[in-house]
């Protein structure tokens, strides 16, 4: 055998041995491809029971709060908020779709209280308060959709507006130290309740904008939810006027995206 002979067989091992090494890699990858496949796939279905199972508990309570089932409604927003009292549920509220119907089961448990816990109502407020902006920007239903909406969020304050106060101002507290300007200087000043007061005028104003009908839905959402001496004193507010609407929304936005965050971490 030749010197040269000698390094060609030499080069084709190397050669034969590279091609080896490219295929076990490439079993690799695959293996590990498939892997992440299976773990994807076993995740969605997890992630399609778990929503499928809480929007069996969704729609039954609002059915329940519609029928007037009230013993019964509140067994139920109990198993829901059982849903919600453990690791991962910030993210499972989250990925939620039906955050219109969410929030009202958060507004239900707040007008339903079986707890009478100011820290636990706190949360369903704030929880509440997460969905509805979620749902505000990211509804599909346009002009229809957003006084739907609009009244959902009414319903929350006219139930939940004192409990959402305690997060607002902790919020607007650390907004201005950190020179914040999305929020006003009467904001600032006033505190939580000014902020509050504003996105109530808001929901107002939405559900106003289909005219005549506004009244009857205004009426039997305060009736419902004993929301009078809270509507009356919205619209008292005439100084609210002068705050612009975008500047609310932003406001609502932001206070939303506070709540979404720690959400996540939860």
């Amino acid at each position: 055998m030749g010197i040269f002979d000698f390094f060609n067989n030499k080069k084709k091992e190397r050669e034969q041995q590279e091609q080896l090494r490219i295929k076990q890699e490439a079993e690799r990858k695959r293996q590990e491809q498939q892997r992440l496949q299976q773990e994807q796939a076993r995740r969605n279905t997890t992630t399609t029971t778990n929503v499928s199972s809480l929007k069996i508990l969704v729609d039954k309570c609002v059915e329940l709060e519609s029928k007037g089932k009230i013993t019964e409604l509140q067994n139920c927003l109990f198993q829901l908020y059982n849903q919600f009292n453990k690791p991962g549920a910030g993210k499972k509220l989250i990925s939620y779709p039906e955050k219109d119907n969410l929030t009202l089961c958060f507004a239900f448990m707040l007008q339903y209280d079986w707890v009478h816990d100011s820290d636990i109502r706190e949360v369903w407020a704030e929880n509440g308060f997460y969905c509805i902006m979620e749902y505000i920007d990211h509804q599909p239903y346009g002009r229809q959709g957003q006084v739907e909406a609009m009244i959902i969020l009414f319903t929350l304050l006219c139930v939940g507006r004192d409990s959402l106060k305690p997060k607002v101002q902790d919020i607007l507290n650390k907004a201005k130290k950190m020179g914040n300007p999305v929020f006003h200087q009467d904001d600032y000043t006033i505190g939580a309740q000014n902020v509050i007061d504003q996105i109530s005028l808001l929901a107002v104003s939405g559900i106003r904008d289909i005219g005549q009908k506004a009244i009857p839905v205004m009426t039997q959402i305060v009736t419902r939810y004993n929301g009078a001496s809270f509507f009356e004193s919205t619209i008292k507010r005439t100084d609210l006027m002068k705050y612009d609407v975008m500047d609310v929304i932003a406001k609502a936005r932001f206070i939303r995206d506070v709540i979404g965050s720690i959400l996540n971490d939860l």
